[in-house]
């Protein structure tokens, strides 16, 4: 791997940073004064987009039959696990916890932090710019959080800018590590793995735009499950 490349592999998670202490800035400039619908709307442009380059993950993939085993049997590992519902419940034991209120620049940090970190896109994001040095994801999702920082800084106050340092360890942290793991990757690997993530994506735009709750983040197991499905195929054959 050149220099050049593992420069490029924090840029996703660089530019994450800088939209999320950016729209905070806003929120904290504006207050109450910024209107919910250009937000909104902003979202939903996000949640299109989040659709498109879900699509253009998905459609790389050319092991399709495993790509839908390795989903289908990803999924019901997660709501056996209830993996979503588990990070639910961390959002409302550290609320009580740390006996947040809604005047506390705590409560802004940790709703924002558990947001932006706890996700599919995050893992998936930060996974294929360390792989790949893809960081179209991570740039999506950066956006996504600088216009949801607005109304949560104008809400909940400096706290929500905070919430950019554990973007920057956690998104940071991943990326190296599937960089330095990149040598156990094949192509085939990665790019079903690629094709994988795109669906989780294509979920994520999907509940951006309100057509569908879905509990992505039961579907998690399906990445891991995508590569062991690849491996055990090249072993036997």
């Amino acid at each position: 791997m050149t220099e050049e490349n593992q420069e490029r592999l924090s840029m996703g998670t660089i530019i994450n940073v800088i939209a999320i202490l950016i729209g905070g800035a806003l929120g904290l400039l504006f207050r109450k004064g910024f209107p919910e619908r250009i937000a909104q709307t902003a979202l939903q442009v996000m949640g299109l987009f989040s659709l498109v380059i879900g699509v253009s993950m998905a459609l790389q993939g050319q092991e399709l039959i495993m790509v839908l085993i390795s989903l289908a049997f990803g999924a019901m590992l997660g709501e056996w696990m209830n993996i979503e519902g588990h990070l639910d419940r961390l959002g409302v034991w550290l609320e009580k916890r740390l006996h947040l209120t809604q005047e506390s620049p705590a409560k802004g940090f940790i709703y924002t932090s558990l947001l932006f970190c706890v996700g599919s896109m995050a893992i998936v994001g930060s996974i294929t710019d360390g792989l790949k040095g893809d960081y179209s994801i991570l740039v999506t999702k950066a956006m996504m959080d600088g216009i949801i920082s607005i109304p949560f800084a104008a809400n909940m106050g400096i706290g929500v800018l905070g919430s950019a340092v554990p973007v920057l360890l956690y998104q940071g942290g991943l990326t190296l590590l599937a960089s330095k793991l990149q040598s156990l990757f094949t192509p085939v690997m990665i790019r079903e793995l690629t094709s994988v993530g795109g669906v989780i994506v294509m979920g994520i735009g999907v509940n951006i735009l309100g057509l569908q709750k879905i509990r992505v983040g039961n579907l998690i197991p399906a990445l891991p499950l995508i590569i062991l499905l690849i491996y055990l195929k090249a072993l036997f054959h």
